[in-house]
Parts: C-alpha cells; sequence; structure tokens
C-alpha cells in the first residue's frame, strides 16, 4: 500500500494507531534517511499524533535509547532519519522528501493545497505511505469527500487500486441509530474506549432533540 484512508468515528483510538505507524516508519521501515511527517488543518492538531508516539518512545527504553526527541522532532542519529510535527503552511512544504505522512483529521482541510503538496513529496522513495485518518466530515466539495468516495469505491471492487487501502467504520443511511448492533458497528473500540452507556445516553438525547440527532449520527 502507498496510499491508506482510514475513517473511523471520534474516540476510537486513531490518534494512538497512528502514533504506532509513524514510529514504525521511523525506526522499522529500513528507509535510510526515513522523513516521517505529521500533518493536520493546524499544527496543535497535527501535534496530537506526534506527542503520544513521543510517549511511546518514553515509555520504550529500546526506542528511547536509539532515537532523542525533541518539542516537536524524533531524530534517530543512526539512520539519518526523523519524525517532525508540520505547519499547515503548503507554500512551505515544496522542498521535503517524505517517507510517511500521517495526516490528521483531513475533513478539516480548507482546501487540497497541503494534500497535493505533501502526496507528490514521496515520489522519490521506495516505499512511501500517506495515512489519511479523520472522521466524517459535512463538506462534500472537499479533499475528504474526494478520498472517501475514492476508498469507497475502491473497497467495493469498481476502481481495482492494489496500492490503496480503504478503511472505513460508519453506520449505513438506513441503520437505526438508536439501535446497539448499529454503535457496534460503526465503532471498532465499542466497549473499549467507547462506552455502552455513553452512546446510549447519546441516542437517547438526539431522539429527543432532532436538532442534535445528525451530531449524534
Amino acid at each position: 500500500f502507498r496510499t491508506a484512508y482510514i475513517e473511523i468515528p471520534r474516540k476510537n483510538g486513531k490518534s494512538t494507531l497512528c502514533a504506532g505507524l509513524a514510529l514504525y516508519m521511523l525506526f522499522s521501515d529500513g528507509e535510510a534517511g526515513a522523513e516521517v511527517y505529521s500533518a493536520a488543518a493546524e499544527r496543535e492538531q497535527a501535534s496530537i499524533v506526534f506527542d503520544i508516539a513521543a510517549q511511546m518512545v518514553a515509555a520504550e527504553p529500546i526506542l528511547r535509547n536509539n532515537s532523542k526527541t525533541f518539542r516537536k522532532s524524533i531524530a534517530v542519529e543512526k539512520t539519518a532519519s526523523s519524525y517532525k510535527v508540520l505547519s499547515a503552511d503548503a507554500y512551505t512544504k515544496h522542498g521535503l522528501n517524505a517517507s510517511a505522512i500521517i495526516f490528521d483529521e483531513l475533513h478539516a482541510q480548507p482546501n487540497r493545497d497541503l494534500w497535493d503538496v505533501l502526496a507528490t513529496s514521496t515520489g522519490a522513495r521506495i516505499s512511501p505511505l500517506t495515512i489519511a485518518i479523520t472522521t466524517a466530515g459535512f463538506d462534500r466539495n472537499s479533499i475528504c469527500w474526494e478520498q472517501h468516495e475514492y476508498a469507497s469505491k475502491v473497497r467495493d471492487g469498481i476502481i481495482e487500486d492494489d496500492s490503496f487501502l480503504p478503511v472505513i467504520y460508519g453506520a449505513d443511511k438506513d441503520d437505526n441509530f438508536m439501535s446497539k448492533k448499529t454503535w457496534k458497528k460503526a465503532n471498532p473500540a465499542f466497549g473499549i474506549s467507547i462506552r455502552e452507556d455513553y452512546l446510549e445516553r447519546e441516542a437517547f438525547k438526539a431522539n429527543e432533540l432532532p436538532s442534535y440527532e445528525n451530531t449524534f449520527r
């Protein structure tokens, strides 16, 4: 795979998942001079995955002893590799030679500029990986919706693309949002980081307040 699109509801551990993937691409991918980047619509959002990764490094002696962690970067001197947090300014990213990109909350991107600049920065790498991870958005004229539609067509066999990994968790339009079966279907961490009693309360609220129903869905 060269691109992974992971759409998953909130509080299902997506940031922790991506932190682990970022560290794998930094330490274990075998890419000399690896450049791993966290990106998002805002630098603060991009920092969430990095901060979790930094905590993982601090807690693991082998990783900690083979790297140096700074405020917004982790460096592995032995392989001249690094993991860094990016700002959201696309025009400053044309010199990058990315081997891995963690693109957090793609639905929040105001346009496609940063996505395109980062995606094209991987062209010289042997086995680059771009991971877009996002909760569902509302804007159907966006880079996130474009990726969602492409991922859906790859998943359904309409488009054949062995380099693209589609991972979409969610309820279908006609699913009963009051049903526990629907909650399980949409949330892979149901019963782990997503508590049943929490969803039960939120579903009750959405059923009583029509204005809240779309938010719950």
